[in-house]
């Protein structure tokens, strides 16, 4: 029989079948109380747990909670805290049905169960440190277990990267596969161990969601989320959490660029450079450290836009100073403006900044002699029909599609 699926269709080989199955029981357990609303978890049962063994447990339980309101806590699990009463029963209930039962075992220790799978030790040693990191730093991010900010970051890192190298390792499906099979209950037949892989990425992520929305953790959760990101299984589960602060980025960047455009048509020269430096330049930085969860084509028109406004500015400072000399400290916001768009500036826009960065170099840089009345007049004309060009093909149409859609 193939290992890597089954539940087969009649007449339709299942190794070639996808699973047809919805999981309800990933759905109930996302959150940051992964692992504690887990059923081996509140029940301390072993993960090889059935029938007779599941009911004889449940007994003693019961008649120990006859007697007192909770269960101690175990000593060698990574949560904190006693069990109430209606949470152990609610967690043998999981113990009916076998797709939520598999479920809750896949996200918890396995220790030295013999599940019967014929996976190599180090599968399962992986598997168990990955649910130790994991459920210690949830804890942790809860307020128990009293772990620095220090100490979560590093167990963020051994979740994330224990889970991502997991669930790329094929023995994992085969474990899956086999427990598929050695559970044999009808109503697993329309699952695969596929079903169970899709679903385990989203819900291994789902804490974050509502850790994302405390003020203390947002400042972290850019460098938390990039360990789970370095993972392919992973990849595009994230970008909504930042979709609110990337709009909030993005609306204070076109801000500040409009507000830059207002005084540099107002003849405020210096006063548009410094909107750019301490206004727009920082935020697009910050912007810089959510890339990973920005869309490409997004990320590049918020560049596109930053680097033509700087780019736009710089011309516009050396179209001022044709006829008047320029300061040193004039001739350095220039060449400043010209690098930065440069360095910001999408492959679209790099051919005609390039141009007018060399230019800017050659007639204001360190060495360059100064401007004087009347020079450079055709040089300087044709930079100005450049700059001209650039801003109305390019700047224009994305403030005008930002404005629009506010």
């Amino acid at each position: 029989m193939d290992k890597t699926t089954t539940g087969s269709r009649a007449g339709e080989p299942s190794a070639v079948r996808s699973g047809t199955g919805s999981l309800s029981r990933c759905a109930d357990l996302a959150g940051p109380r992964l692992y504690r609303d887990n059923a081996f978890a509140v029940t301390g049962l072993p993960a090889n747990a059935r029938g007779r063994a599941v009911r004889q447990h449940r007994q003693r339980l019961e008649a120990r909670l006859a007697v007192r309101d909770t269960l101690p806590p175990d000593p060698d699990s990574p949560l904190v805290g006693e069990r109430r009463k209606d949470e152990v029963r609610a967690a043998f209930e999981e113990f009916q049905d076998p797709r939520r039962r598999l479920v809750d075992e896949l996200l918890w220790r396995w220790g030295d169960a013999d599940l019967k799978c014929g996976c190599p030790r180090s599968l399962h040693e992986e598997h168990d440190d990955a649910v130790r990191f994991h459920a210690m730093v949830l804890e942790a991010e809860a307020g128990r277990g009293g772990v620095t900010v220090e100490g979560r970051d590093t167990l963020w890192r051994g979740a994330a990267s224990g889970w991502g190298l997991l669930l790329g390792r094929p023995e994992f499906r085969q474990h899956i596969a086999h427990r598929i099979e050695d559970l044999d209950d009808p109503r697993l037949g329309e699952h695969t161990a596929d079903d169970f892989l899709a679903a385990l990425p989203p819900l291994l992520v789902s804490p974050l969601r509502e850790l994302a929305a405390d003020a203390d953790f947002r400042t972290r959760l850019a460098g938390v989320c990039a360990g789970w990101t370095e993972h392919e299984v992973f990849a595009g589960l994230l970008a909504p959490l930042f979709e609110e602060t990337v709009e909030d980025t993005v609306e204070q960047i076109t801000e500040g660029l409009l507000s830059a455009k207002r005084q540099q048509e107002a003849g405020r020269y210096g006063d548009a450079a410094l909107t750019l430096r301490e206004q727009v330049l920082p935020t697009f930085e910050r912007l810089g450290e959510f890339k990973a969860f920005v869309s490409e084509w997004r990320y590049e028109e918020v560049a596109h836009i930053v680097a033509v406004g700087l780019n736009n500015l710089a011309v516009a400072l050396a179209d001022h100073h044709l006829h008047g000399r320029p300061s040193a400290q004039q001739r350095q916001t220039m060449v400043e403006l010209t690098e930065a768009a440069y360095e910001i500036a999408p492959d679209r826009d790099m051919q005609g900044i390039e141009a007018n960065w060399d230019a800017i170099h050659s007639q204001f840089g360190q060495h360059a002699r100064t401007v004087e009345a009347g020079g450079s007049g055709d040089v300087w004309g044709g930079l100005r029909l450049g700059c001209l060009l650039v801003l109305l093909v390019m700047v224009l149409p994305a403030l005008i599609a930002y404005l629009v859609n506010r």
